[in-house]
């Protein structure tokens, strides 16, 4: 039987015993994170979906999820007799969360949410929605966890340090490069919620969410002082006395509120959209607040400095050997009913195997035919597909390294394709050579470039419902910001040594999915009197496919670009490659 149900009659009981007529759970934890421990899964736990984003509305008789175009085909499997209602982000006539709480929450009622899982900068909408009835707003208590009675407790594995051999930078440096800031903004103290933001900064890596390399942490910045809140038992002595030797105190992961009430009234820098509504409101009164448009760390963090860029590079080589063994393994058991868990599970293996491997960097996506057409799809070993010697499996995955973070997405051939599966592979090809070898002006921003990778397909009446590109962080989360590429508006300019996917996709419902995905690198290209230009260079080292490609849909300058590459992958991976596998890279790179 299905339990969500049950679940939700049950929320609905605790709902009326605290008299709150609507409940809200968002998908994060207390510190805006996308990927989150299972601790903070409510969402998932409540409707039944699964995937990264979503929110789910409750009153008394209706309850709705929300999820964006990649997960509309997953939500409508997933949320399939829970009666929740799909609400699929963008579509015609689907109201957002926030209207529809509006809409069917009583008159001066109460809208309840769990304080720490809402954005003190969403907090601010939300109230101003609510105020259209005069609704209130209570932060203050978990209703969730009343019913959830078996949940997963926090994370209490250690951290560890991160040397300077592969950051770049010692924890003194970036502090000081941070105070800077902070002079410069005129601030006392600087609040850091964002878990990667905190690793990054003080240097050190964690085990707290799965794939994600991050520990749960406050940090508070002063001009001469900082602290690290986080459980104090996940700190080993050694790493205790390498913090203090850098200036870092350790306090208690709930100390901060307290630890606020005993400074005097100074002034803090944040950035409002990573800290949460109830963090915000433990920030005495008499305090100003400086706020940040972007934060601080996460543009400094979006810069890879010369060492992490030579240590992605490595990574991206090492993990290109693996995706080669990776290929080669797939179209020799492609006709021996493989499934799409078993890919999975020896892809995640293999990258588990290779030296200074952290694991995945984050679930590893295997959609063979249909199945491809769900952009993020998660194949599980109860539902997955058999794998037939035809068609496309659609591989998206990564790993983490102590040189780097990889997220790599193949298109692969099972064996013989149609012609609408080779021209969609085309198409989506194309512009992925395009925004792969772009150059541009400095102060482009990612918003100017995504046109390059959707003219293909926007030239034949078709799209893809994703961004192009993401950024990526440093043996951190796979997905980071501030710059992005998309058409959706991001004002953020790309500079050099941003790391950004490129990752264009084609789903036609139903049939089957393709995405070809490689992470770039801005770097330097001229300058002249027309000013500076930037280029993309490419990190990932593994071949197209070479059996889906219809040469005829391709310039001569395209089939240059693909033979370059594809003979640079030889010369890099080749050597990582034992005799065997060395030649079948040598067949599949061979010139168009």
């Amino acid at each position: 039987m299905n339990p969500i149900p049950a679940r939700v009659a049950a929320l609905r009981e605790v709902m009326a015993a605290h008299h709150v007529d609507t409940y809200i759970v968002l998908s994060s934890d207390a510190h805006q994170s996308e990927y989150v421990a299972t601790y903070w899964k409510g969402r998932a736990y409540i409707s039944g979906f699964t995937g990264s984003a979503g929110t789910v509305v409750i009153t008394a008789d209706k309850a709705a999820c929300w999820v964006d175009g990649r997960y509309f085909l997953q939500g409508e499997a997933q949320l399939a007799g829970t009666g929740i209602e799909l609400m699929k982000i963008g579509e015609p006539g689907v109201p957002a969360w926030q209207d529809y709480v509006v809409e069917n929450t009583p008159e001066k009622g109460v809208v309840g949410i769990d304080g720490r899982t809402l954005g003190s900068f969403q907090a601010i909408g939300l109230k101003q929605k609510l105020k259209a009835k005069e609704l209130n707003l209570s932060c203050a208590e978990d209703l969730l966890n009343e019913v959830w009675t078996d949940r997963p407790q926090l994370p209490q594995d250690p951290i560890f340090d991160l040397p300077v051999a592969y950051a770049g930078e010692s924890r003194v440096e970036k502090l000081t490069r941070l105070r800077a800031h902070m002079t410069e903004k005129k601030a006392d103290y600087y609040l850091i919620a964002s878990l990667e933001s905190s690793a990054w900064l003080l240097n050190y890596r964690g085990h707290d969410i799965y794939a994600t390399p991050v520990a749960y942490a406050f940090t508070l910045v002063g001009q001469d002082s900082c602290v690290l809140f986080i459980e104090t038992a996940k700190v080993p002595e050694d790493m205790k006395a390498l913090l203090q030797q850098d200036g870092v105190e350790v306090m208690p992961y709930d100390a901060l509120a307290d630890h606020l009430k005993s400074l005097k009234p100074s002034t803090i820098d944040l950035d409002k959209k990573l800290i949460n509504q109830l963090l915000l409101e433990s920030i005495p009164e008499g305090w100003k607040i400086v706020e940040e448009e972007i934060d601080a760390v996460i543009q400094m963090k979006a810069l890879k400095n010369e060492t992490e860029q030579a240590n992605f590079r490595k990574a991206h080589i090492k993990d290109g050997a693996v995706m080669v063994r990776f290929l080669k393994w797939v179209k020799e058991h492609a006709d021996q009913n493989m499934t799409e868990c078993d890919a999975a599970a020896v892809l995640d293996q293999m990258r588990v195997d290779q030296e200074n491997s952290l694991g995945i960097s984050f679930t590893t996506i295997a959609g063979y035919g249909p199945n491809g057409a769900i952009v993020h799809y998660d194949p599980e070993q109860e539902t997955c597909a058999t794998i037939h010697p035809e068609s496309f499996l659609l591989v998206d995955s990564g790993a983490q390294y102590l040189e780097g973070t990889t997220d790599i997405t193949r298109t692969i051939a099972c064996g013989p394709l149609t012609e609408e599966e080779k021209e969609a592979y085309t198409l989506v090809l194309k512009g992925h050579l395009a925004l792969g070898h772009a150059c541009f002006k400095e102060g482009a921003t990612g918003t100017a470039l995504d046109i390059l990778a959707r003219k293909p397909l926007w030239d034949r009446g078709l799209d893809y419902k994703h961004g192009t590109g993401h950024g990526v962080g440093y043996l951190l989360s796979v997905h980071e910001g501030p710059h992005n590429i998309s058409y959706g508006v991001n004002r953020v300019k790309l500079e050099p040594g941003m790391i950004v996917s490129n990752e264009p996709g084609f789903y036609p419902t139903g049939k089957f999915g393709v995405r070809i995905e490689n992470l770039v690198m801005v770097v330097p290209y001229t300058e002249n009197e027309w000013g500076r230009f930037l280029r993309m260079e490419t990190l990932t080292m593994c071949p197209y496919e070479r059996e889906a490609i219809v040469k005829e849909l391709l310039t001569a300058e395209e089939i240059h670009q693909i033979d370059a590459y594809h003979q640079e992958v030889y010369d890099k991976v080749s050597p990582l490659l034992d005799e065997e596998t060395r030649a079948f890279l040598k067949d599949i790179t061979r010139p168009l």
